[in-house]
């Protein structure tokens, strides 16, 4: 079966070598065939183009998504919408966010892949990190209804009171230069979505200079008004420092009226999580949370904090401590700590908890599993705000002491007696630049600082310092019994299900009678929780499998949703002479500008991008996996606590799909939502795949 079949109706089992002949998956030794059970999915829908490609820096590229998310592309089809990034449920439909042309920047800011070779094109994606004026892509909200299969585009056409929605999304606080929109992405990146009645709340994420924030907007609030905008940083915010904090507007929808309502403002580095949830009295509250990310250049200092819509359905942008329908309802104990990736609500003896994945705080605490102090009647408030306490830092398993502070915990899920959750390690960003940071920046070891060069001579010195530092995902359980008890030692009521009983540890040296590091070295140590895992490797065997991306519980099974971090390299490297301007050349203000006329032979040379391709290809040999599974987003079902997961590799039988980004449920079905690296071509684009019970099967 094609992948394009596979796109009307895709059957995955158990047993699928038969099915989709790219299709495999493996089970454990000790489960019998007997108690295998099918595992199938359709194919529900997927985003519509935003674009017409013809090819890299031609003029004749066009991106509208108005008109093309009604009309058939000149050209090749363009979806620049990669992520499923956010998604919520009305009725029948999913509202659903985008990310924009996300594998344009990831190899740059996360695999240290050098900038110059950031413009290039292939049958499957292209990637103008300085395109033709108006050509560069922005990020989408959609809605599906899954009954009738139509597809809304968010825009001026489509909602009410949508030309004031438009403008809004691609405007901010502070007004860009014009070089500076030249080089920058424009408009909001949609990371969270939320419901609460007829209200549906999106998050969009940008960032700004914050020297821009001060001179261009703060400066300029009267002493009220600043008082109350002061609220959304830390407190002795630098408004003086260098570089880039996040800035956010929380866009509001009626989804009965499909009408856009206005928006809030903050300025968190990112924005997670929205869910509504049921207080102990039976009343409902949507709360979402705030903080500080490095995931683009943003300086990681922003405040942290959980936040709840406290407006009314008549004004939902009204009231609150910042008057824009909002309060802060964290104590101040929790800005130590990063982010939240995702959060539950559970109850133990009577009494409402949430129990939170943090990301790290570069100014605080590593990433950590958090639960709450008990949920009020009435929920938490300004007056009565969270406590968090630390349930596990991803510290007590990592035995590198500065690579473990560049983690994050990311997805998770109740299953069974447990609660399941995952690290996420944002490649490069992660441990590597955290260890360079403290031993480099501030230690000066000058072997280690000269990796920053990329000379040819440091090539073999570069890999073993990326491969060594780099991280894959971790899966972790405990018993819902145990997150209260924490007082309790990690190791005794934590348990590791797939990562790495031994891991490298970067150690600095000193030479005899010197009194500073001048030397580095690596050593092998067991992880700090003292377990062997006792189901398997970290990323399941594939070093490219970095993020946890989604848990969910269904049909009595854990649905585990990875993000193949390498998936596009293959492309990427396979295709160098795609286009004669490959990794060579630079568009600016109309003028195409040779910037590396060696790019094709560069891309391979010292490349962290090149090296962790090349690693996932060897462990091909020995990890159970071929080189087109090495390429696809995987999917992991556990069907109960005992056994390992059942890993499928296919990516839904679309090559472009590299990862799960998002779940929805509507009317009791579950919709899987994919990231694509690709965004060229009919199989490019975001998509959902319906979850086919067994009984319907």
């Amino acid at each position: 079966m094609t992948p394009a079949a596979c796109k009307s109706c895709l059957t995955a089992t158990l047993t699928a070598a038969l099915i989709a002949g790219s299709w495999t998956s493996t089970m454990a030794a000790d489960r019998s065939a007997s108690a295998e059970r099918d595992i199938a999915f359709v194919h529900a829908f997927g985003v519509p183009p935003d674009g017409s490609w013809d090819s890299l820096f031609s003029d004749k590229n066009t991106i509208d998504p108005v008109k093309y998310s009604a009309s058939k592309p000149e050209g090749k089809p363009f979806k620049s919408a990669q992520y499923a990034l956010s998604s919520t449920t009305v009725g029948n439909s999913i509202w659903y966010g985008s990310a924009a042309s996300v594998w344009c920047y990831w190899p740059y800011i996360s695999m240290k892949m050098p900038l110059s070779l950031m413009n290039y094109e292939t049958p499957h994606h292209g990637c103008q990190l300085t395109p033709p004026l108006g050509q560069r892509p922005t990020a989408q909200i959609y809605v599906t209804n899954v009954i009738t299969g139509t597809t809304t585009h968010v825009g001026p056409n489509t909602v009410g009171n949508g030309g004031q929605f438009w403008h809004d999304s691609q405007n901010g606080v502070v007004q860009r230069s014009f070089i500076d929109s030249l080089l920058t992405m424009p408009g909001y990146t949609y990371r969270g979505a939320g419901t609460l009645g007829n209200l549906t709340f999106f998050a969009g994420s940008n960032e700004y200079p914050v020297a821009d924030i001060k001179s261009q907007w703060l400066d300029l609030l009267s002493p009220e008004q600043r008082a109350i905008e002061l609220k959304k940083f830390p407190q002795e915010y630098d408004f003086e420092q260098d570089g880039n904090v996040g800035y956010n507007r929380i866009f509001v929808f009626d989804n009965i009226k499909m009408e856009y309502l206005g928006y809030a403002e903050f300025f968190f580095d990112t924005v997670r999580r929205f869910k509504s949830v049921t207080h102990p009295d039976g009343s409902e509250a949507l709360y979402w949370f705030g903080g500080p990310d490095q995931s683009g250049t943003q300086n990681g200092n922003s405040l942290n904090a959980m936040l709840r819509w406290v407006g009314t359905p008549e004004k939902p942008l009204s009231g609150g401590m910042f008057n824009n329908g909002f309060d802060i309802v964290s104590d101040r104990q929790f800005e130590k700590y990063g982010v939240v990736g995702d959060f539950l609500a559970f109850s133990e003896a009577g009494k409402q908890y949430f129990v939170s994945s943090s990301w790290y705080n570069i100014n605080g605490e590593p990433a950590a599993i958090l639960v709450s102090s008990a949920v009020p009647q009435h929920g938490y408030s300004a007056k009565t705000p969270a406590e968090f306490q630390p349930i596990m830092r991803y510290s007590d398993y990592d035995p590198d002491p500065a690579g473990a502070l560049g983690a994050k915990f990311a997805a998770s899920a109740f299953y069974g007696d447990y609660l399941y959750f995952g690290s996420y390690h944002q490649g490069t960003s992660g441990a590597y630049d955290k260890i360079m940071h403290r031993y480099c920046e501030e230690a000066r070891i000058e072997r280690l600082c000269n990796l920053l060069d990329y000379d040819s001579q440091d090539t073999e010195a570069h890999r073993e310092f990326m491969m060594k530092t780099w991280r894959a995902a971790s899966i972790f359980r405990i018993k819902t019994g145990d997150l209260l008890a924490t007082n309790v030692p990690v190791k005794e009521k934590v348990e590791l299900l797939y990562g790495k009983e031994q891991d490298w540890v970067f150690e600095p040296v000193r030479s005899p009678m010197s009194d500073r590091y001048d030397n580095y070295q690596f050593v092998l140590k067991d992880n700090n929780l003292s377990q062997k895992p006792l189901f398997g490797d970290e990323g399941f065997g594939h070093q490219g499998m970095v993020y946890t991306f989604t848990l969910v519980a269904h049909d009595d099974k854990l649905f585990l949703g990875s993000w193949n971090a390498t998936a596009g390299l293959f492309d990427m490297f396979e295709h160098t002479d795609f286009n004669v301007w490959n990794h060579r050349a630079i568009h600016f203000m109309d003028i195409l500008i040779p910037a590396s006329p060696f790019g094709q032979t560069r891309i391979r040379e010292n490349n962290p991008a090149h090296f962790l391709y090349q690693s996932v290809i060897n462990d091909s040999a020995t990890q159970g996996y071929d080189l087109e599974e090495a390429k696809k987003g995987w999917l992991m079902v556990f069907e109960d606590t005992e056994s390992p997961a059942t890993v499928l590799r296919t990516g839904f039988g679309n090559p472009c799909n590299n990862g799960v980004r998002n779940y929805a449920k509507v009317n009791g079905q579950l919709y899987l939502g994919t990231t694509s690296w690709c965004n060229v071509g009919e199989n490019s684009g975001l998509e959902y795949y319906k979850y086919v019970d067994a009984a319907d099967q």
